[in-house]
């Protein structure tokens, strides 16, 4: 029996919203996704299983599996995978990522480069800088150890839009998490959101002209460019693979269109080190 949920808490103009609603469909492949009519549009999911927060709950990576990920910063047999990637470790975990068909590597870290430095490979726009030499993975993995066995209450939550927020990074470019300036508390973020981002990373390979630049699919330009990244809401329902299908569309029917949004990046002050992107309707 299949069911459909919306989704309020996931709107179409918070870029960590949008890319969560992508992960759902990832982790969970028989449910499509579709945004709402409304001024701010939001996810509706429909397929699936009876009941849609349970399966995703059910299917968000867990510590034990984020262990086994390609980007874990150890693995058996491979050396350390920290923040600093050297070309003779990124080659080796290239290995493992064709051998068991996984995709966080190719969304972190790219050798595409012709005068790449070879002792620090280029990171893609979702795989930000960060402090204390923490990674895509810690950062993925952290956000797994915060939540409770509750896991489907926890997602419950975040649909609707009344998410627990945690004192962390999450992977660290959601706007939302960051303070007033005269605000002295600690960044929050909700795991579960972020945990869907990560998974949505699947459709998200760095890439380039294997020269000059490397890019994140669908970026444009440098993350420091307003507008490097834009993304759209969409009428009709698509799973994972239609969606990755859309996604490279130039030529897109305006009838199934609902809003279009570019990424606005944070601008630090001073030697700050925190990265995020906020949205400008387009269209």
């Amino acid at each position: 029996m299949s069911a459909r949920c919306e989704a309020p808490g996931l709107t179409a103009d918070w870029l960590n919203g949008w890319l969560a609603a992508l992960g759902a469909t990832i982790l969970v492949p028989q449910l499509t996704l579709r945004w709402s009519e409304d001024v701010v549009p939001f996810a509706i999911f429909e397929g699936g299983a009876a009941d849609v927060t349970a399966a995703v709950a059910d299917a968000l990576p867990r510590e034990e599996a984020l262990d086994q990920s390609v980007i874990a910063r150890q693995r058996a047999g491979c050396r350390d995978f920290p923040r600093n990637v050297p070309i003779d470790t990124y080659r080796e975990r290239a290995q493992v990522e064709r051998e068991t068909h996984s995709t966080h590597l190719a969304a972190s870290v790219s050798d595409l480069r012709e005068d790449a430095d070879l002792a620090n490979l280029d990171h893609g726009a979702f795989d930000v800088p960060a402090p204390r030499g923490e990674t895509l993975w810690s950062r993925a993995r952290k956000a797994a150890s915060l939540l409770s066995s509750d896991r489907a209450q926890w997602v419950r939550g975040s649909f609707e839009g009344v998410g627990r927020r945690m004192p962390f990074n999450g992977l660290g470019f959601d706007a939302r998490r960051l303070v007033g300036s005269a605000d002295p508390s600690d960044v929050y973020s909700d795991p579960v959101v972020e945990l869907l981002c990560y998974s949505a990373l699947a459709l998200f390979p760095t890439r380039g002209d294997g020269r000059r630049r490397i890019l994140e699919r669908n970026w444009t330009d440098r993350a420091s460019q307003p507008r490097a990244f834009v993304w759209a809401a969409w009428r009709p329902p698509l799973d994972r693979w239609a969606i990755d299908a859309f996604m490279d569309l130039r030529d897109l029917d305006e009838r199934d269109v609902v809003a279009r949004y570019g990424a606005i990046p944070y601008k630090p002050r001073g030697d700050e080190t925190n990265r995020a992107y906020f949205a400008e309707r387009l269209g």
